[in-house]
């Protein structure tokens, strides 16, 4: 097993002043820093948050050395990461997932709802892995959070909160990390951040960083000359880089009014992946056409370059303007994101060409690089109106608008298969598919969603509380599935065939109870009843060439699927310990998904 070690250290600190590390205060005091989250669209401690929720301050990540959202997993109860890599990373909480990772279903949404602030950026197969560099804190909401947070929050919400400008100060830090992987590469990084009050009422904060991962999976490859193993081996073939900065102005023209642009861009550029061939078709220990190959802890087995270049882009706008002890919030937020994958799909490819077509070697042996490339751009309009005073109710209303357009284009592109194939199916006429390209698809999606919201907590009693909750939403997708080349679905040679349009819609509610008795000052008691649902979307069409068996069976499942739902059932307590030098939260759930 590879061992991970890193070394970080702050090397400069820019401020009017230099102040002593609060944490280090707080340790000494041995009281526990209090902290503010926004869960439930208001702020209040976390301890006063009556269902289950866990947040990493900037002080606890920066001593965990939590820089990722796969990092940031092993110190948090009920989440897990399935790491492929940054930026490809899928994430679960407690436990609800799809059960595998499947690159080539784009119409399958996400389970675990990902916010930078207020802005939605999820997305299904491609969790954003954004630097934790300069956040103030990162919220995990378990259960279901569809009542606030919508569709794909079906088992919990995460959330960046980032540090917003300051009018009083100007401060900025600098950061340089090291790490080494044992057997593997070395890698560094490069962080830093710089507040700029600019006048009294404007401010800016700029985060820049840059990091280089280091590789730590060996790639055997082929023999030239025989196209068979005995090559040489690429050593480390996963490292790659990620970089990216973030901007943000605030602007507060009066005490009752804030605006805040923003600015966030990063880029993820990984040469290989962090996959261990555990058996390959083309080299294993069983063959007996081909030299025997074993493959080692930490090997693969590839014949050409794997790829992965994810671009994120995001601009936002935050409106705040309090009034009559109320808060109006308009958030407006645009994402761009291109997303490529290359992926060695020639032991695939061969299983086909050699197996089903009873090609020779020469042709089930050629390279096959698999490209997926995915194009996302995506407009969110959020208005809420929310209480802003201590009185016994508190609540808040919204609404919520997305439109989304994902393009997914994939391409099998095996170059010298149609000059030496002669037993594999030709193309057919008017075929889209380009010479050689065994399978070529187009999928463009169009995704628009409404949605109502609203939230209400009520003091009964001094001790008790209860709060009811619930989100209607109205859901549009439109797809025209284009499919082409010899691995195509299409059984006939009507050029129409090659275009398959397809249209769903839902609507649903989706609510919440939440209920909360004070015993003391220091032990809370609480329980809920709450719904999350992931959106539902049309099914695929098999590829009648290749797997003519399973028609009969799965054809009367094709069209459209609904919604998926998870009901929670949920009880806990929040303990705080000896004047709050410690706390013990505890909660039990039941899920019917």
């Amino acid at each position: 097993m590879k061992k991970y070690t890193s070394l970080a250290a702050a090397i400069a600190a820019l401020s009017t002043g230099l102040q002593p590390n609060a944490g280090l205060a707080q340790q000494r005091e041995l009281v526990m820093e209090e902290v503010v989250v926004t869960a439930r669209k208001r702020s209040e401690t976390l301890q006063d948050v009556p269902f289950s929720i866990a947040a990493m301050t900037e002080s606890r990540m920066r001593n965990s050395g939590a820089t990722n959202l796969e990092s940031m997993s092993a110190n948090i109860a009920g989440i897990t990461v399935q790491n492929l890599g940054p930026g490809q990373s899928q994430v679960a909480i407690r436990g609800v997932s799809a059960g595998q990772i499947v690159r080539d279903q784009p119409g399958v949404k996400e389970q675990v709802g990902v916010y930078f602030d207020e802005s939605v950026i999820s997305l299904s197969l491609f969790t954003p892995d954004l630097d934790f560099y300069d956040t103030k804190r990162i919220e995990v909401l378990r259960g279901p959070q569809g009542t606030l947070f919508g569709s794909g929050s079906l088992s919990g919400t995460i959330r960046y909160i980032s540090n917003e400008p300051e009018f009083d100060t100007a401060s900025g830090s600098l950061e340089v990390g090291g790490s080494s992987v044992n057997e593997g590469e070395t890698g560094w990084s490069l962080k830093g951040h710089l507040n700029t009050p600019i006048s009294e009422n404007v401010a800016m904060r700029t985060v820049v960083y840059q990091e280089r991962f280091a590789g730590y999976i060996d790639a055997l490859q082929p023999n030239p000359a025989t196209n068979q193993p005995g090559g040489e081996t690429k050593e480390d073939v996963n490292d790659g880089k990620r970089r990216g900065f973030r901007v943000a102005l605030k602007i507060e023209p009066s005490d009752n009014l804030s605006l805040t642009p923003r600015v966030v861009w990063q880029e993820v550029d990984m040469n290989g992946f962090n996959r261990q061939d555990t058996f390959n078709i083309l080299a294993n220990p069983f063959t007996t056409t081909r030299p025997a190959v074993t493959l080692d802890e930490l090997e693969q087995y590839t014949q050409l370059e794997e790829k992965f270049v994810d671009s994120f882009r995001m601009s936002d706008l935050t409106l705040n303007y309090s009034f009559n002890e109320m808060i109006f919030t308009s958030v407006t937020s645009y994402t761009d994101r291109e997303i490529f994958v290359r992926r060695d799909a020639t032991a695939l490819t061969g299983s086909v060409t050699g197996d089903s077509f009873g090609e020779n070697e020469s042709v089930y042996t050629l390279d096959a690089p698999l490209d997926d490339t995915t194009e996302v751009d995506m407009w969110t309009q959020e208005f809420r109106l929310a209480s802003d005073n201590a009185e016994k109710l508190q609540w808040v209303v919204g609404a919520f608008y997305s439109d989304t357009k994902r393009k997914y284009d994939q391409s099998l592109l095996v170059a010298g298969f149609e000059d030496n194939q002669s037993n594999s199916p030709g193309r057919l006429p008017n075929d889209p598919a380009s010479k050689d390209e065994l399978y070529y698809s187009d999928i463009p999606y169009e995704l628009k969603q409404t949605a109502v919201f609203g939230e209400a907590s009520y003091d009964l009693t001094e001790r008790l509380n209860l709060t009811l909750g619930a989100r209607w939403y109205d859901y549009e997708e439109k797809r025209v599935f284009t499919s082409s080349g010899i691995f195509a679905h299409l059984g006939s040679a009507n050029f129409a065939n090659w275009y398959i349009p397809g249209e769903t819609q839902a609507n649903g509610l989706s609510p919440r109870v939440l209920a909360r008795y004070d015993l003391n000052d220091n032990v809370m008691l609480n329980a809920q009843v709450s719904k999350g649902f992931r959106l539902g979307g049309i099914s695929d069409p098999l590829n009648a060439g290749l797997c003519g068996a399973d028609l009969a069976r799965f054809s009367p499942l094709a069209g459209e699927f609904d919604d998926e739902t998870v009901i929670n059932y949920e009880a806990g307590a929040k303990i705080t310990l000896d004047n709050g030098a410690g706390t013990f939260n505890v909660s039990a759930f039941y899920n019917d998904i």
